[in-house]
């Protein structure tokens, strides 16, 4: 129990921080902008960059890591795809939204932090494979899911899945984990001034991230329609982590310490990706909004029960 109070205390109290300073309009809305705009574009990507760079890579099956965490993802989009049929009885253009909620984790923001915080930098490749390949998968699965189910619109599919592999090699996360993997492979060793710059500016990313995610809160509410919103959050806290543990563990039989990042990575709430894919195409936004508004408080209690259970 006091493991855990020692990670999730400190990592709530600066959300809590952030969501108090951006509700009271102590930080200015220009703030509220530029801080996770900095955390995104240069904090969050040097520290992956060094983080994994410098970390030992597991020796285990890469393959068994993605299956077990994306295997969750495929089961979970499919299971809410069913549920958004019926008993939603919604059209699967929403359903492409609501399962894209359901589904995508706020791996870097907040699962980042508290896996590094309670499994030390053991955490980093298997978190940096997780994010390699989250964003790239699930903007995929929800373009097809969408596509299939309504056509293209005036874009063809050629044209969306374009704009997707453009949003993906643009990604600031995504080419920072790719650069600490080949630093990593490399072997190289950076020169000490370079070095000293990268450690202050990674120092930064953590905190900023969670003060960030805080303030971020403050833009979605719980305005909207309930029974989306409790699908998705039931499904993002509870069944897609509880998948990826059968997986992990009863499938794969990957040792306890990757089981467990990759089962805690699962259980994080809804990522602020979702909402960018809701707005992007116009389907089930206060439901996500709402999703992600919900499921980031309650997933104080949900996250300290799991690391109480995972050790």
């Amino acid at each position: 129990m006091l493991a855990v109070l020692v990670t999730i205390i400190p990592v709530f109290a600066l959300i809590a921080i952030g969501y108090g300073a951006g509700k009271s309009g102590y930080i200015s809305d220009a703030g509220i902008k530029g801080l996770p705009e900095f955390v995104f574009r240069i904090a969050m990507p040097v520290m992956l960059f060094r983080t994994i760079g410098s970390a030992k890579l597991p020796d285990i099956s890469v393959l068994a890591i993605l299956v077990s965490f994306f295997g969750a993802v495929i089961l979970t989009w499919l299971l809410t795809a069913l549920l958004t049929r019926w008993p939603l009885q919604r059209s699967q253009g929403d359903g492409a939204a609501i399962c894209m909620g359901a589904t995508f984790a706020n791996s870097v923001m907040l699962g980042i932090p508290i896996a590094l915080q309670h499994f030390g930098p053991d955490a980093a490749p298997i978190l940096a494979l997780i994010v390699l390949f989250d964003t790239a998968l699930l903007w995929l699965m929800g373009t097809l899911h969408l596509a299939v189910s309504e056509g293209t619109g005036d874009k063809s599919l050629s044209a969306l899945l374009g704009s997707l592999v453009w949003r993906l090699v643009t990604n600031p996360i995504i080419l920072g984990c790719a650069a600490g993997l080949l630093w990593q492979i490399s072997g190289w060793q950076l020169p000490s001034v370079a070095n000293t710059v990268v450690t202050m500016l990674a120092n930064a990313a953590i905190p900023g991230a969670l003060v960030a995610l805080g303030m971020a809160l403050n833009s979605f509410t719980l305005r909207g329609e309930g029974m989306p919103l409790l699908i998705i959050t039931g499904m993002k806290l509870f069944v897609m982590p509880f998948i990826a543990y059968g997986l992990a563990i009863h499938v794969f039989q990957l040792p306890s310490l990757v089981a467990g990042i990759i089962v805690l990575t699962a259980a994080m709430p809804v990522g602020g990706n979702a909402y960018l894919f809701a707005t992007a195409y116009n389907r089930q936004i206060p439901a996500v909004s709402g999703s992600i508004a919900l499921s980031t408080p309650l997933a104080l209690l949900t996250l300290s029960a799991l690391l109480l259970l995972i050790g």
